[in-house]
């Protein structure tokens, strides 16, 4: 999830609002997410009492009187959210003169009807006329052109749903207010039928919102994070109309409803629970097995092969990291609002940056009888040093910690630390392979670094930390003598073909690997392919035969290390139409189907509508049917996650690809090193002499130098 900094005596606060209402959210705790918890907060907030529309102190007036204004100077000053103009109450229930009661979600979107949400306090406030005018009732957006602003409000053009439409902006401190309000109405009043479509569609319980809005919505929740106005607002509004806004009281409720965490269960208290993946499978959620205590790695699962070592989300009252501070007093904290590890020398209060080193230091990790280890995380790096990014933010790794980490020989390991300028995205590693010394090692220790100093004190975010490890004896090629047991009798290879047959890719595909295609030029018929999404890839169940559901992989330096039983592997045939490729799926082909709908079809019949365009840039590829169907493009949809066609709006996907070589990849015999594969593709050891491949390895079958080998 996308999160962001904010005063840690603020997040306080909010703690203390959320407990205080755990009762009033009984009824949603253990929910699971998308729809079923929508639908949940629906029937929690829809019954609330109808406040007058108007003037008059039990009226809507009366009621701004106290949801929206702080005094001032003896005065009760009205707060605008439209506006930097300041006018001052009168008496209780009176009107202020040059101001409307404006409807954030305009009343003419469900044609005007007063029912309750024409009089709900949550999305009404005190406006400024002249910016309640020009603003009208367009949809929030991000212009693309101004034609009118205040310095609060904006109105102009944005790109919505794929055209150029009038919309309005909020300033930034209020981004976030407005995108919860929306999403509170479009809960709240998931039940109406709405005229206007903008950002809705005309009648759904879920999602509701449009995928486009979904998007700029958790994007303005997640750059502007709830603000102390808005809890005080939410408390006076429940004090008059009895309901509250849960994105306010729960922001992580957001992530739930429409975000990355639909497939879990809701908890108040931030445990994580695997809900169902709308595919009827239940994912288990995340199970934590380290507990906190330095103690190893007692009662590890095991994924997949993986042994889980280490799986820490952020998202409890404790967490399994401990911290120590080397300078100044500015250690690592647990963000219990918005579930991450952060680290900061900055203060807001007095605007200073200050000196700081601390340390967040995992538990020990017993590696002794692994052959290899990974490390993933997310994180975001902001405001640090120029150039000073991977300095000051690091991951580091020993195997002599003993409580005091100045006696400890730490060394970096290289994630691309790199600072985000823009925004608070998390920016995911993929699996990083920690160093092949350390195998064999029975206490080894991994902290992240944070340096801050008066010049820049930069902030440094982590989140979903995950290490994991494979069971195997390991001698890193340095163990002495000769393994007469190499099993080179046991091949089952082809050992006399030095057939080196790459032709079609210049040899930039292996053909035991997929690997990440940056140039489409490099693409061939014959080839084999899947299609990715980060850490996902199109399965090869079909929905009803509208989209492909998704399924999980796993990659490490732009090659695939894990790939799910039920991914759709493509085969490359050509296309109809000149230049493009047709997706055979073994039984048919990919086709758009309809210039309506999102849909992917399998069709039996090749056409121009399954013959697809491919180009690729920085990675993404577009991929683009060449019939009539206007939803053509082949994407993935992060709302509801899928892989189908749309027309624009969702997510380019990646390619990864392996060539059409002979079963097992075909190498040259018995090369000076070779590389050690797991059956489903993990690397082993690498760089190997070919002689010691398989030495230490416990009895089953791997690929060395390109073959099966039987180690028994």
């Amino acid at each position: 999830m996308i999160k962001r900094l904010t005063s840690f005596l603020l997040l306080s606060l909010f703690a203390v609002v959320v407990l205080a209402q755990a009762d009033y959210y009984k009824s949603v705790d253990g929910v699971n997410g998308g729809a079923t918890l929508k639908t949940a907060l629906y029937e929690l907030i829809k019954n609330h009492k109808k406040i007058s529309y108007g003037s008059g102190e039990s009226s809507t007036w009366g009621a701004f009187y106290t949801t929206d204004a702080v005094v001032e100077n003896g005065k009760r000053r009205v707060l605008d959210m439209y506006s930097a103009e300041k006018r001052y109450f009168g008496s209780k229930g009176s009107a202020v003169s040059g101001m409307n009661i404006e409807h954030s979600v305009a009343k003419s979107w469900w044609g005007g009807t007063q029912n309750n949400a024409y009089c709900d306090l949550h999305h009404l406030n005190p406006s400024d006329q002249d910016a309640n005018s020009r603003k009208s009732n367009y949809p929030l957006g991000e212009l693309t052109s101004v034609s009118w602003d205040n310095g609060v409000t904006f109105v102009g053009k944005a790109n919505i749903d794929g055209s150029s439409q009038n919309a309005y902006e909020p300033c930034d401190e209020y981004k976030g207010d407005f995108a919860r309000v929306f999403m509170y109405m479009f809960t709240c009043y998931q039940d109406l039928t709405w005229k206007y479509t903008w950002m809705n569609y005309e009648k759904s319980t879920y999602p509701t919102l449009k995928p486009w809005a979904v998007e700029l919505l958790l994007k303005w929740h997640k750059q502007d994070p709830v603000s102390e106005k808005e809890v005080n607002r939410n408390n006076a509004v429940y004090a008059v109309q009895g309901n509250r806004n849960p994105f306010v009281d729960y922001p992580q409720l957001a992530d739930y409803v429409w975000g990355d965490s639909i497939n879990y269960v809701f908890h108040l208290t931030g445990e994580v629970e695997g809900g169902n993946d709308g595919n009827g499978d239940n994912n288990g959620g995340d199970d934590n097995n380290g507990d906190g205590d330095n103690s190893g790695n007692d009662d590890v699962e095991i994924i997949d092969g993986w042994k889980i070592y280490l799986d820490e989300n952020f998202d409890g009252s404790t967490m399994k990291f401990t911290t120590y501070e080397g300078v100044g007093n500015y250690p690592w904290q647990l963000s219990s609002q918005y579930k991450y590890a952060i680290a900061t020398s900055y203060v807001s209060s007095s605007k200073t940056n200050n000196d700081a080193e601390s340390w967040l230091l995992s538990p020990f990790f017993d590696f002794s009888n692994d052959s290899v280890a990974t490390v993933s995380f997310e994180y975001v790096i902001r405001y640090c040093e120029s150039d000073k990014a991977a300095e000051h933010h690091a991951l580091m790794i020993c195997n002599d910690f003993d409580g005091d980490v100045e006696n400890a020989t730490w060394e970096a390991i290289d994630f691309g630390a790199t600072e985000n300028t823009t925004d608070w995205k998390l920016t995911k590693t993929g699996n990083i392979t920690i160093p092949q010394k350390y195998m064999g090692e029975k206490a080894v220790t991994l902290a992240f670094f944070y340096k801050g100093t008066e010049t820049k004190a930069g902030t440094f975010e982590i989140d979903n930390v995950i290490v994991k490890a494979i069971e195997g004896a390991n001698d890193g090629g340095n163990s002495g003598g000769n393994d007469n047991d190499d099993d080179s009798e046991d091949n089952g290879g082809n050992n006399g073909d030095d057939n080196n047959n790459n032709e079609g890719n210049d040899g930039n595909f292996t053909g035991g690997n997929f690997v990440l295609v940056t140039d489409a030029s490099k693409l061939s018929v014959g080839d084999s392919i899947v299609i990715g999404y980060e850490n996902y890839v199109m399965g090869a169940h079909s929905d009803n035969g509208k989209y492909r559901t998704k399924t999980d992989m796993m990659t490490s330096d732009g090659a695939i290390t894990y790939l799910a039983d039920d991914a759709q592997i493509i085969l490359l045939e050509e296309g109809v139409v000149e230049g493009t490729y047709a997706f055979n799926v073994g039984n048919g082909y990919l086709a758009a189907s309809s210039s309506s709908s999102n849909n992917v079809a399998t069709t039996t019949t090749l056409d121009k509508n399954g013959s697809w365009a491919i180009t690729i840039s920085d990675g993404l590829a577009t991929i683009t049917a060449q019939g009539d169907k206007s939803h053509n493009r082949l994407q993935y949809n992060v709302s509801s996650p899928r892989f189908s066609c749309y027309k624009s709006g969702q997510k380019d996907v990646t390619i990864y690809a392996k060539s059409s070589l002979p079963t097992g990849i075909v190498v040259n015999k018995y090369p000076d090193t070779v590389d050690v594969y797991t059956m489903t593709g993990i690397l082993l050891r690498s760089n190997v002499e070919h002689s010691r491949a398989t030495q230490g390895l416990r009895s089953g079958t791997y690929i060395v130098a390109g073959e099966k080998v039987l180690v028994k």
